[in-house]
């Protein structure tokens, strides 16, 4: 005997509804979670290697020029511009953390694909605390940046600077020592002259130091001629600094950005001793 089919009440045909909703909500997740899953790195096992023993990496972070050109005109009047020798230069003509009024600059400070090669070079979230806008090369003397910023644990934190427009030897581009980020770290304890903080008192001690360090170990400089829209990052404890401009004539827009990593403390060596520390209250950049 055959059978009659039941019929479908209203509640039934929501219920179906409802279920085909929730069933093609969940392929559609699956599909974004294949995706995620199987998107490219970042960065290459080369690239890794590449860092890992010279403490840089010169990548291409895909910027547009529209916002290229957007940071250099929210900047544009706003640098105080000196002479090379004025006293306090190079610290004069920079703006620190003109993200917190231009938009551009920071987009640029918390940029996707940088962000992402970072989470894969160190293995954890980055957290951008500072950007350094200049119009001309620094000129500035060579150091590393883990006497200015570290962490408890050593090591976890960064720089990238943003090539703004071309730059070649002619207009100060950033000179490097590749390799020189595995040296110790230094502070001004190790030299040894006494610390002030909140100044940069015995600062040029240090400077002195870390020439002797590059002779002494017979380090080799590398410059950073770099293409408009480049990146070049670079380990807490990298040698760098700023070479001579060439032609006084030219610009060399260009930005920085300082990150530290979560999970750690942050200080800031120049001012602290082995009894006292600077801790810092960074103000992220979000």
């Amino acid at each position: 005997m055959l059978g009659t089919m039941p019929r479908k009440t209203a509640a039934g045909r929501i219920k179906l509804s409802v279920l085909g909703q929730v069933s093609s909500a969940s392929r559609l997740l699956r599909q974004i979670a294949r995706r995620l899953t199987f998107a490219p790195p970042a960065v290459t096992p080369q690239q890794r290697r590449d860092f890992a023993r010279d403490g840089f990496l010169c990548i291409d972070p895909q910027v547009p020029d529209k916002l290229i050109e957007r940071i250099t005109d929210d900047l544009d009047g706003k640098h105080h511009r000196v002479a090379p020798g004025t006293p306090g230069y190079p610290f004069t003509h920079r703006i620190q953390d003109a993200w917190k009024f231009s938009k551009a600059v920071r987009r640029l400070v918390v940029w996707p694909r940088v962000l992402q090669i970072l989470r894969e070079l160190y293995g954890r979230e980055p957290l951008p605390f500072q950007s350094l806008n200049f119009p001309v090369g620094t000129e500035q003397k060579v150091h590393s940046d883990a006497i200015h910023f570290n962490t408890m644990p050593a090591g976890w934190m960064c720089g990238v600077w943003y090539a703004l427009e071309d730059i070649d030897e002619n207009n100060g581009p950033l000179v490097y020592y590749p390799g020189s980020h595995k040296l110790r770290e230094y502070t001004l304890e190790d030299i040894p002259v006494e610390v002030v903080p909140g100044t940069y008192q015995n600062y040029h001690y240090y400077e002195r130091f870390v020439e002797n360090l590059i002779r002494t170990h017979k380090l080799q400089p590398r410059h950073a001629t770099m293409r408009k829209g480049q990146a070049f990052i670079w380990s807490s404890n990298l040698l760098h600094g700023g070479s001579p401009r060439r032609d006084l004539n030219r610009s060399r827009h260009s930005q920085v950005n300082h990150y530290f990593f979560k999970g750690c403390q942050y200080y800031t060596p120049l001012w602290s001793t082995r009894e006292r520390v600077f801790w810092r209250d960074p103000n992220w950049v979000r």
